[in-house]
């Protein structure tokens, strides 16, 4: 019977000696899905890829997942080609870790690439913040070309600015950075433009909007006329951009700058505002009709007017397609119009929308 016992007592031992080690093998990593109402580090931590991502509308980084955070989680999802569901199952978070992890290291070489020397070669990519002799000779480059800029060696927002319209016209991702590309077709246009003895320096473009019947005294200073005009403290960071982006187009080919027109700003911000909370696309408004009566119900009494809308992911995105579409790059070189209006709205489908009111009183 003892005997018995013991040889129970060892296949018994036995037998739970090998359920202990065997356990790990299966055992499973299992994922909550986080949906709407739920709190904690992991919708902190979802929140914080989305935001880096620009999913971002009226996203607060705050642990709580609330209906900002389920609609940003349909924009990404919509963008990877998920369901759209709102709510973060094992698949869908692991398609934002993902895109999250790649952005984090292009942000990586990034900040290695602007902490080297600011003395770049001619074949390093050009941004903010560098100087040196490459920077002064391609301002030079751009300046003959009939950029406003100042030459002084630094790559500063001027600059940067020229090189965005510099790109856009020569089909180039418009980055704003002077990358190897960039300069090469900045330079080969400057060479070939010294070649044309005794023809006056402009900028290569794809058209050659009229010219205003009273040319401005100061177009041809050598100053940037853009940054001459005043822009109101009221302006987002965002419609400040924009705004430069269209005077420059216009003052590097002879236009006069836009004035901006904080009244006529409004009236394009309630209208980007009326096609996100309506979800339309349109000029006519169903709430407010056209652009032209929606204007005289504002109260702004015109000579002439003209509206181009944009739904875009960045104010670069947004100026780059509507400089490509003939009948928008009209309307922003049109010289009979002499003051503008532009809002830049979160919200939309791409998640930001564009409306830029031209007219003349």
């Amino acid at each position: 019977m003892n005997r018995n016992m013991v040889k129970i007592a060892a296949i018994l031992s036995l037998s739970v000696s090998i359920s202990v080690i065997g356990q790990p093998a299966f055992a499973k990593t299992t994922f909550t899905p986080l949906k709407s109402g739920m709190k904690g580090q992991k919708v902190q931590e979802v929140e914080k890829m989305l935001n880096a991502l620009n999913f971002d509308y009226k996203l607060k980084v705050d642990k709580l997942y609330d209906k900002n955070t389920a609609y940003n989680v349909k924009r990404f999802q919509k963008s990877v080609k998920l369901k759209q569901t709102g709510i973060v199952n094992k698949l869908t978070y692991d398609k934002l870790k993902k895109a999250y992890n790649a952005k984090q290291k292009t942000n990586s070489n990034t900040t290695k690439a602007e902490s080297s020397d600011k003395a770049t070669s001619s074949s390093s990519t050009l941004k903010l913040g560098s100087s040196g002799a490459a920077v002064k000779a391609m301002q030079q480059d751009l300046k003959a070309l009939g950029y406003s800029l100042t030459v002084n060696s630094n790559y500063d927002a001027p600059t940067r600015l020229a090189v965005m319209i510099f790109q856009n016209r020569n089909s180039i991702k418009m980055t704003g950075e002077a990358d190897s590309k960039t300069m090469a077709a900045i330079a080969k246009q400057a060479k070939e433009q010294s070649s044309n003895a005794g023809e006056e320096s402009k900028p290569t473009a794809p058209s050659t909007p009229a010219t205003p019947s009273t040319p401005d005294p100061s177009q041809n200073s050598g100053k940037d006329q853009s940054s001459e005009v005043k822009l109101p403290a009221g302006l987002t960071a965002e419609e400040k951009e924009m705004i430069q982006l269209v005077n420059q187009e216009r003052t590097s080919r002879g236009l006069k700058a836009f004035e901006v027109d904080m009244d006529l700003v409004k009236v394009a911000r309630v209208k980007a505002q009326d096609m996100i909370s309506n979800q339309y696309f349109s000029h006519t408004s169903p709430t407010y009709g056209s652009p032209f009566t929606m204007m005289n119900t504002f109260g702004i009494k015109y000579r002439a007017a003209a509206e181009n809308i944009a739904q875009n992911r960045s104010v670069s995105s947004a100026h780059s397609s509507f400089m490509n579409s003939s009948g928008h790059k009209a309307n922003i070189l049109n010289a009979t119009y002499t003051n503008v209006g532009i809002a830049v709205v979160d919200g939309g489908p791409y998640g930001k929308t564009f409306v830029q009111m031209f007219v003349k009183y």
